[in-house]
């Protein structure tokens, strides 16, 4: 790897320009080693702190910097002229909400419900008891909360760092913010009554934008403290993921736009070795993106010091404490700063179920909860209450086919004959096919390479090496690979683009992972399609299966009405029915005789 950096910095340098397109930098770079495949050079410049993405182009960091301080410069004289043009325009104008309706592109107070309504959002309180009714009608009044429409807005200029402007608008071409990153940056940079940054908890459905909801304004309050680029520095800001390639997803996010104002980041997971992570650690970071089991061993081993972390961010926080992360957790966010001495803290998900709220609030001052895109629905708890946890993309077409075992390849056979005619080099069509189980995908993996689809289909799950699972990621993002059978690894913020077609060949044990897999597929506000196998013994997700298919608007087809609506009682995750009612299992005691 340190090989390939290197021969990669030695031809960037050669260029005139000091830049390449990342798929020719990767194919020289490839060349000129041998003995490396192309797509993993492609995973290691990107995971490099030596390189700038730009886009599609990968220029040096140090050139970056000295480009990027002459752009900030231009930028912040023409925020200076903008500043001053907005005071003569609104010289006559009083009162915090006449100044608001007449800021250029900003939403007045009047027509802030229209658009939250329109858009599906809601501003709540921690709590539902009537003071938390309360709090939530003043937060939806509170001016400053109102959302950032649009890029162009003079509130939006004077919050958000122009240097993410610049990237968000011209780099990567975004029109608008969306309706999660609207809401969620008001509310992030703006301190509350006390001088303190509020504590946030953001649910949106999948492909809504969440990492930047988080990246954006946590990178702002780190550049504001002016002391990035000192050596032996330790990190500031903590973004936990459950999985690795969640985790080096939200890495490459963190890195580009923590680049443009002199901010270093490290991605810190397990399968990998620890020394190239710890050797990052020691020469000093301000983000470090991580998975909790690698990151409590190198707290462990005294080569990681969280004690300075103003901002934490968990991401897909519900599976994290859900699937037994729960202790790791803790101990982690022990590590950091108090939320007492003004660490902001931010949780992100596509679902939230109630029993994890609670659990969660522990860790944050009077959060505010934003809620993007979701229609409540009776019970996923069983309990007749009503609750936010199961909510499907409305733009997703879901298809149930109740089918014998026996019956599912030669079907699955069938639909991929008839999706793959829309494939091409140019226009890949790409079909995530979903097994509940590691040896289950590896042997749908080999089955389709020896229908003739040898080359077309690779798979990520837990039995696979990193290099293995970053390389299938690559592969099918690219389109070599249009086909990509997995377990649930992949069914959870994985931003994977152009999704077509979901199949889940095998229903997953939770209705919640049912929604993240079809979540795969509709991102961005385009349309997809799902296509799921429901067995017999899958009897006991009929009733919830209807009530997500219901409430998306789907129709439930007459086989599965058979099995019945009821909905069965949650049962944990980890402990089955016999598991702890008001959370996870208690730690262990050991007891020791004399």
């Amino acid at each position: 790897m340190e090989a390939t950096i290197r021969a990669a910095k030695k031809i960037l340098k050669k260029e005139d320009s000091g830049s390449l397109k990342l798929k020719v930098l990767s194919k020289s770079v490839a060349e000129k080693i041998g003995d490396v495949e192309t797509s993993d050079v492609k995973g290691w410049i990107l995971a490099s702190d030596k390189f700038i993405a730009n886009g599609k182009d990968i220029s040096l960091a140090k050139a970056s910097k000295k480009r990027k301080s002459d752009d900030e410069k231009s930028a912040k004289k023409a925020a200076k002229k903008a500043k001053k043009e907005s005071k003569t325009n609104n010289s006559g104008s009083s009162g915090t909400e006449t100044s608001v309706s007449s800021s250029k592109g900003d939403l007045s107070v009047d027509a802030v419900g229209e658009w939250r309504t329109e858009h599906k959002i809601v501003l709540m309180g921690t709590t539902d008891d009537e003071d938390g009714n309360k709090i939530s009608a003043e937060l939806n009044k509170n001016a400053a909360y109102i959302p950032y429409n649009n890029f162009n807005s003079d509130r939006v200029k004077s919050s958000v760092n122009e240097a993410f402007l610049h990237q968000c608008t011209v780099v990567n071409g975004f029109t608008k913010p969306s309706a999660i990153q609207a809401q969620c940056w008001p509310v992030m940079l703006h301190p509350g009554s006390d001088g303190k940054r509020r504590d946030i908890v953001g649910i949106a459905e999948t492909g809504s934008g969440k990492t930047l909801a988080f990246s954006i304004p946590a990178l702002h309050a780190l550049a504001k403290e002016h002391i990035a680029g000192k050596k032996g520095r330790t990190p500031r800001m903590l973004v936990l993921a459950p999985t690795r390639e969640l985790a080096m997803q939200s890495h490459v996010v963190v890195k580009e736009f923590g680049a443009l104002v002199q901010l270093s980041s490290v991605v810190v997971y397990g399968g990998v070795p620890k020394y190239q992570q710890i050797n990052e650690l020691k020469k000093g970071v301000d983000c470090v993106i991580a998975t909790p089991g690698r990151i409590k061993d190198l707290i462990n081993e005294g080569n990681c010091d969280l004690s300075r972390v103003s901002q934490l961010i968990l991401d897909e926080a519900d599976r994290m404490l859900d699937m037994g992360f729960e202790e790791d957790v803790r101990f982690i966010i022990s590590q950091c700063m108090d939320k007492e001495e003004g660490r902001q803290t931010a949780m992100f998900s596509a679902t939230w179920p109630a029993a994890i709220q609670k659990i969660a609030l522990e860790y944050m001052i009077m959060p505010i909860r934003v809620y993007v895109g979701f229609n409540k629905i009776v019970g996923s708890n069983g309990e007749g209450i009503m609750d936010d946890a199961l909510s499907a993309n409305k733009r997703v077409k879901q298809t149930v086919e109740v089918i014998d075992d026996y019956a599912r390849e030669a079907r699955l056979k069938s639909l991929l004959e008839k999706h793959s005619k829309n494939n091409s080099k140019k226009n890949p069509y790409r079909i995530l096919i979903f097994a509940l189980y590691k040896k289950e995908a590896a042997r749908l993996e080999s089955t389709l390479a020896r229908s003739g689809y040898s080359g077309l289909v690779t798979s990520i799950h837990g039995d696979k090496a990193q290099d293995a699972r970053t390389k299938a990621l690559h592969e099918f993002k690219s389109g070599i690979c249009p086909l990509m059978v997995a377990t649930d690894v992949a069914a959870r913020g994985l931003d994977i683009p152009n999704v077509e077609l979901v199949i889940n060949y095998t229903f997953p044990l939770t209705i919640e992972d049912y929604v993240h897999r079809i979540g795969r597929t509709g991102r961005a506000g385009k349309t997809g399609l799902s296509y799921t196998f429901f067995q017999s013994g899958d009897k006991s997700h009929a009733g919830e299966l209807q009530q997500v298919m219901k409430q998306a608007g789907q129709p439930i087809p007459d086989a599965l009405m058979k099995f019945g609506s009821t909905i069965k009682k949650k049962e944990h995750k980890l402990y089955g029915n016999f598991g702890p009612r008001g959370g996870p299992m208690k730690k262990a005691v050991k007891i020791v005789f004399d």
